[in-house]
């Protein structure tokens, strides 16, 4: 049995980038931009108005007051999407709009609400500073510098930064298919009616979800039986996407045929038992550099041994740098007992009170085949193999599956 931190190692050690290809702009979101990006103009392209006003010349200005205002003829409007036009002399004025070219002449932009208008007649009343309210060109983005670099996983300003290029494809790294398979004759699929003794497959739909929630592609094998034989077909068929991930029949039962079906198609398991609770059957393997993670079949076991080891490596595959998810130190609102030798992930729930801490209690019973004590988390507890537990008023690390619940208050 190896500890948590030997089991992340060494399925990080044995996961691979994923190869790149180029997608649509608008299929983008959250992906690993495998080349960076450079500009290819200006942004924006010509000197333009910041808001809706009169462009004119700064010195013509000058002088202005409440008892001698300066009065500048207005020559014509100029939209957004219009072009410039010819140069103005430095006694005229032109109406503009926010985001359109300014003319040759222009050195600065008066707010309408700081001017009054008479006949065609612009009027005002207190001097213009040169280069008000002007936004010049480039003055965002520089053609040939490079706005994003490799390797950004591409949030929605980034998108919108790159269709300010006109950039309609990116290259960035796969995503990795998912093939997930439950096992055991107690186990059925939603829409089959169970008889007392059976389950609904809840695994399957919670590591789903979870491959989706984190960016790679699920795909459902369904439920291998109890048989070596059919178990090692599934496999073989699951084998067939980027990673397998099952679940349940990795113990030491009679019917726990997996580690032995592993050895017959070919996956090395490079460590079997996890020094942890729950989840201690977590078991990892490769074959021809295909990660195979086989997850315990209880609930909890199975959706908190993806988040900490699956999860990471999928992250890994699809060019991620910040593999795991954030943790914090929280304060503790009531005893937690254990017994050394294994790291314990307890559910809890997080929340920063008035005082602006964060503390977390757990949700309750915390069996593994609870699986409301992992729908109602936010955070796991997390407590070390060499501790013997963690007392009320405690700060313990947390690592945090809800984070945005978590870190914000009411009001926020």
């Amino acid at each position: 049995m190896i500890r948590v931190s030997e089991a992340r190692k060494i399925i990080l050690e044995n996961v691979n980038l994923l190869g790149k290809e180029v997608v649509s702009l608008d299929q983008c979101l959250f992906r690993v931009l495998a080349e960076s990006i450079f500009a290819r103009r200006d942004v924006p392209p010509q000197d333009n108005s910041a808001m809706d006003g009169f462009a004119l010349t700064a010195v013509a200005t000058e002088g202005a007051s409440d008892n001698t205002p300066v009065s500048l003829p207005i020559v014509r409007t100029i939209r957004a999407g219009d072009l410039a036009g010819s140069p103005i002399a430095e006694s005229e004025a032109v109406r503009i709009m926010t985001g359109a070219p300014v003319p040759g002449g222009v050195d600065a932009v008066v707010r309408v609400e700081d001017t009054y208008v008479e006949a065609e007649n612009l009027f005002l009343t207190s001097p213009v500073k040169k280069d008000a309210n002007i936004r010049r060109s480039g003055e965002d983005i520089k053609s040939l510098d490079e706005i994003l670099p490799a390797g950004r996983p591409l949030r929605p300003a980034d998108l919108g930064l790159v269709a300010s290029q006109g950039i309609a494809q990116l290259k960035v790294h796969r995503r990795p298919e998912v093939a997930i398979l439950a096992t055991g004759d107690e186990v059925v699929s939603l829409g089959e009616v169970p008889h007392e003794a059976q389950i609904y497959s809840s695994n399957s739909h919670a590591l789903s979800a979870l491959v989706r929630e984190c960016g790679a592609i699920p795909r459902q094998l369904g439920i291998a039986r109890d048989d070596p034989d059919h178990l090692a077909a599934m496999i073989e068929e699951g084998l067939q996407s980027d990673v397998l991930v099952t679940t349940g029949g990795i113990s030491m039962g009679d019917y726990d045929f997996l580690k032995d079906v592993f050895g017959t198609v070919g996956v090395e398991v490079l460590f079997w038992k996890v020094a942890q609770k729950p989840g201690k059957p977590m078991t990892f393997g490769v074959r021809h550099g295909k990660p195979v993670f086989a997850l315990p079949g209880n609930p909890v076991s199975a959706t908190l041994s993806f988040e900490l080891y699956v999860r990471p490596a999928l992250r890994k595959m699809m060019g991620h740098t910040r593999l795991f998810r954030p943790t914090v130190r929280a304060v503790l609102e009531q005893d937690i007992k254990k017994k050394t030798g294994r790291r314990n992930f307890i559910r809890g729930i997080v929340e920063r009170k008035e005082d602006g801490v964060l503390y977390v209690h757990t949700t309750g019973e915390q069996g593994s085949g609870i699986l409301r004590s992992m729908s109602d988390a936010n955070g796991i507890i997390v407590l070390s193999e060499d501790t013997d537990g963690a007392k009320a008023g405690e700060r313990v690390e947390v690592y945090l599956i809800d984070s945005e619940e978590a870190l914000c208050s009411d009001g926020d």
